[in-house]
């Protein structure tokens, strides 16, 4: 009783307990409740670049081989990648004109607006009226080759079919392209696997994941889980 201590109880042992055995809770998890996220959930934050900075870094030079007496240099599809990011082509587009185009110039004009590209790109002329228009955001990259042709309107009215293609290392301008964008969705899947990266496993068994929907995002669609992806139409099943 002295000192305003509680009386002990003769014959009851103490009880105490060290923190290996509970561990403290995470205080991260109340300040996460009570301050949400300051910005809001929308498309454009989803499909921001995530580039580890190594894969930026320059590919050295390679020693030339030799194989049944022809000179060959081999690059692994790592470095190709790296490349890619190297030169900006990441996020790259063809644009196909088969039915005639306008001038270079009035192209860098009218792709951007006409296209509704919202980030910075670089569109410069490729192979036998095709442009390679290097975009910067994946939101822009994704759009654009969601659409199966654009067409570009000029000043005067007149308008000149534009097929968008995805660039990759293996392009060539002859042949068609075998990527394409789709929708995939899971009509039965349980919102408890609506995470991103639950979705985007199950996706990869289709394609290469990029995105999720926006009512995925806001979380207003429970009944079913959609997904974009680039797929590869030749690719084993």
């Amino acid at each position: 009783m002295a000192g305003g201590q509680p009386p002990t109880v003769v014959g009851t042992p103490s009880l105490s307990h060290s923190n290996t055995e509970f561990s403290p809770l995470n205080p991260n998890i109340a300040t996460n409740i009570v301050n949400p996220t300051p910005y809001p959930i929308n498309f454009a934050n989803t499909v921001k670049p995530n580039t580890p900075n190594n894969l930026a870094d320059p590919i050295p030079m390679k020693p030339i081989t030799f194989i049944h007496g022809e000179p060959r240099i081999i690059w692994t599809t790592d470095e190709v990648e790296r490349m890619n990011i190297l030169e900006n082509l990441q996020y790259a587009v063809v644009g196909k004109f088969s039915y005639g185009w306008l001038d270079m110039e009035e192209l860098r004009k009218l792709i951007p607006s006409q296209c509704g590209i919202k980030g910075e790109c670089q569109i410069g002329f490729f192979l036998n009226r095709h442009v390679l228009i290097r975009l910067t955001l994946m939101e822009d990259f994704v759009n654009l080759t969601s659409r199966g042709a654009y067409f570009i309107t000029d000043k005067e009215g007149y308008s000149y079919q534009m097929r968008p293609l995805i660039y990759d290392s293996l392009f060539k301008v002859d042949e068609e392209t075998t990527n394409a964008m789709a929708w995939i969705s899971f009509p039965n899947l349980l919102p408890t696997y609506f995470g991103k990266e639950s979705l985007f496993s199950l996706a990869a068994a289709v394609g290469k994941p990029l995105h999720l929907d926006l009512a995925m995002i806001n979380k207003t669609r429970p009944s079913c889980a959609k997904v974009k992806v680039l797929v590869d139409l030749l690719a084993d099943a």
